[in-house]
């Protein structure tokens, strides 16, 4: 039997105890391939990341992550503070100014931008490594059901990737948004073969620069997460496309977890060029809430 250390941090959030927990094991090359779901289901936070040698020396790292209940290529919140853990602890102090992290993940290369101030990394920004693309979506009444809802699903319905699918609902208000409860019955057959979960929205009445969202995934083994940063980027893809007729640089702040008692924030940008949305951008902060050993 081995100790395996890990690191826990709240991502998306400065502040302890809100934002989204993540565990990092971050020295996972002897640790056996079949263990790391158990540990993640062990654990049962929404994501937990095993970190590897990269197949490229160029690269930092290749991550693997998990949810309680599956593997996935790619994850914002995850990417986001293993980042900044990997920084945090670096052998080698970083210099203030921003530095690139590198991550091997499913989807493939996902460059980060980690922001060093006052000798420790307060930021990090990753640009999506795929392009957004995006599916038609089921009826307003078949959403409608899955949340819960009735009235109060806006009809800009649709599935929007980027690495990570997600059925984007906007909502009427934010007391709708407050208001829906998953059906997880109808989510996994309404869901199926088109979505890995829901990511339901609102713009903020004061400021259209504010969103505020929820993510429902029962088939990813999370009922609620409070800061999905994939979820994000897939949105910022979406809203983008209202843009194709200019060249322009988006940005928007999104709101999650309020609902949960873990309020977290998001920071997502899009730009259009050529009627295309040519780039993707995710960014927060973390917070290091401790670290442990684990007996495998």
């Amino acid at each position: 039997m081995a100790n395996m250390r890990y690191w826990l941090a709240d991502v998306f959030t400065h502040q302890p105890f809100t934002g989204n927990p993540l565990a990092v094991f971050p020295d996972a090359a002897g640790l056996a391939p079949a263990l790391m779901p158990r540990i993640a289901a062990e654990l049962n936070l929404s994501e937990t990341v095993f970190v590897l040698p990269p197949a490229d020396p160029a690269h930092t790292a290749r991550v693997r992550i998990f949810t309680p209940a599956t593997e996935l290529p790619f994850a914002g919140h995850p990417t986001i503070g293993t980042a900044l853990m990997l920084a945090r602890f670096s052998p080698t102090p970083l210099a203030d100014g921003e530095h690139l992290i590198v991550l091997e993940e499913g989807v493939g290369p996902v460059p980060v931008t980690v922001t060093v101030e006052g000798g420790q990394p307060v930021c990090a920004e990753f640009a999506t490594a795929q392009a957004p693309s995006y599916a038609p979506a089921p009826d307003v009444d078949s959403v409608a059901a899955m949340l819960g809802l009735v009235d109060d699903v806006l009809p800009h319905l649709s599935v929007a990737s980027c690495g990570v699918p997600y059925l984007c609902v906007p909502l009427h208000s934010r007391e709708a948004l407050a208001r829906a409860t998953p059906n997880t019955a109808a989510m996994k057959t309404g869901l199926a073969g088109l979505a890995h979960a829901i990511y339901a929205y609102t713009v903020d009445r004061d400021d259209p620069a504010l969103l505020h969202a929820r993510m429902f995934a029962p088939g990813l083994g999370v009922l609620e997460d409070p800061a999905t940063g994939s979820a994000a980027a897939a949105l910022g893809a979406l809203l983008a496309q209202f843009d194709l007729h200019r060249d322009v640089a988006l940005s928007w702040e999104i709101s999650q977890g309020e609902d949960m008692g873990r309020p977290s924030r998001i920071r997502v940008s899009a730009e259009v060029r050529d009627k295309q949305v040519v780039s993707v951008r995710v960014g927060g902060q973390a917070v290091f809430m401790g670290e442990g050993l684990l007996a495998v």
